[in-house]
This record gives structure tokens, sequence and C-alpha cells, in this order.
């Protein structure tokens, strides 16, 4: 099934979740926050939340600085 990460679209596999998704993606999970659809998700959620289709997934890094 087909997601967008960042306006991109991406396939994936049914029940992927977001966890599933990262690592899928060799993305670090430190430093981050994940959105679904502007919802955010919270971390300890991550290996709870499945993935559907057509699902807009943003994810921020942040950075250090000002």
């Amino acid at each position: 099934m087909q997601v967008n990460i960042n306006n991109e679209p991406f396939e994936i596999s049914e029940d992927t979740s977001l966890e599933g998704l990262l690592q899928s993606l060799n993305h670090p999970t430190n430093g981050i926050a994940i959105a679904i659809n502007e919802d955010i998700i919270a971390k300890s959620d991550w290996n709870k939340v499945s993935m559907k289709a057509n699902d807009r997934v943003l994810i921020i890094k942040a950075v250090k600085g000002g």
C-alpha cells in the first residue's frame, strides 16, 4: 500500500507500524517527532499504531542551535 512520508510516496506492507516504518527506512528514532494525518503520535505508541493506505506521515527532526 502507498503512504506519503514528508510529501514523498512510499510503498509499504499492510499493518506496518510506525516503528516498523522507521526500521524499514533505516531512520534513527532519537530526536524526532512523527505526525500521521496531522496528529502527533507519542513515541510510546509507535509500535502500536499501524499505517493505513494514503496516510500522510510527517517526520520532524530536532536540530540544535537557535
